[in-house]
């Protein structure tokens, strides 16, 4: 069933949220993120995570409102979701810009565990590792059946929660399936080139934008984000600079099993399923019953 994300309300959260600290918490390519307290009621403060445009993206007007419209359709796409291996969305704060803008602010829970990545090198049990990927599959599952393209799948976007949870977050490249109410096209690929699809960077059929991510995409992501969960060393982990990357990627090269020993047979199976062309991967519920059959006691 489609749905029309310009019908969809996020709360306004102004006035009731401030930042704290000195420095972000953490950094992305077009915004930060802050440590901060919702003001919910009398008596109920919470901590939060504040996600703040870089200022040089306000300092065109043309730009600005681009990215305003940008940030909107994220916190309306995260808006939607709800499950316990989502980050949970709590609403928009808005401040004032240049020209009378209001400039947008996403709020979201504050998960004090950080992002995997940079648990990954403290994680040694492997039963850990392999329940941590299977609760970032079926936070990518829930995203596939609401129809929600995440565009952006690594170990930096999933956060773990207090109870050392995988929860997904940065929707800032997703999209809707069937969805009405805004466009979507970029005139080069974006995302993370390590973790990217290879035909998002070689499309088969070049136009004037590049590609949009896809469900398929999204699995080849998955598989490559999977690899780094498992054995804690990234993908392509040989391969040096954004154009060997590129090269090796575009000609077919998925990462060289040697380097990743730790992966037994079986589940690099599961994952060079995941780098098959565009069209012939499995679905992520596909991987969940290979996780499920396989190592039971996961859930």
């Amino acid at each position: 069933m489609s749905f029309n994300l310009a019908n969809i309300h996020v709360a306004d959260l102004t006035g009731m949220v401030v930042t704290t600290g000195n420095r972000a918490i953490g950094s992305g390519s077009f915004a930060d993120v802050w440590k901060g307290i919702y003001y919910a009621q009398p008596g109920h403060n919470y901590t939060v995570a504040v996600k703040i445009l870089r200022p040089w993206l306000l300092s065109d007007m043309r730009l600005a409102r681009k990215t305003i419209r940008k940030i909107l359709r994220e916190a309306k796409v995260w808006s939607t979701l709800n499950h316990p291996n989502v980050a949970r969305f709590i609403g928009v704060c808005y401040q004032e810009g240049m020209g009378g803008n209001r400039i947008p602010r996403l709020v979201s829970v504050f998960y004090e565990g950080r992002t995997l990545k940079e648990n990954l090198a403290h994680i040694h049990g492997d039963h850990q590792r392999l329940k941590l990927l299977r609760q970032f599959f079926s936070g990518l599952a829930y995203l596939h059946r609401k129809k929600v393209i995440h565009g952006d799948l690594k170990p930096a976007n999933i956060l773990l929660d207090n109870s050392f949870n995988a929860v997904l977050t940065d929707f800032g490249l997703s999209r809707v399936l069937e969805a009405s109410g805004f466009t979507t096209s970029n005139i080069k690929a974006v995302g993370t080139l390590r973790y990217m699809a290879r035909e998002l960077m070689n499309p088969t059929y070049p136009t004037i934008t590049a590609p949009l991510p896809t469900v398929q995409s999204d699995i080849w992501s998955a598989g490559m984000t999977g690899l780094e969960i498992l054995s804690g060393t990234m993908p392509y982990a040989d391969k040096n600079g954004d154009a060997e990357l590129i090269y090796c990627i575009g000609r077919g090269e998925i990462p060289n099993w040697s380097l990743y020993r730790r992966v037994s047979s079986g589940t690099w199976s599961m994952l060079t399923a995941c780098w098959a062309n565009d069209g012939m991967r499995p679905a992520i519920s596909e991987l969940i019953r290979y996780l499920d059959n396989n190592y039971p006691g996961l859930q």
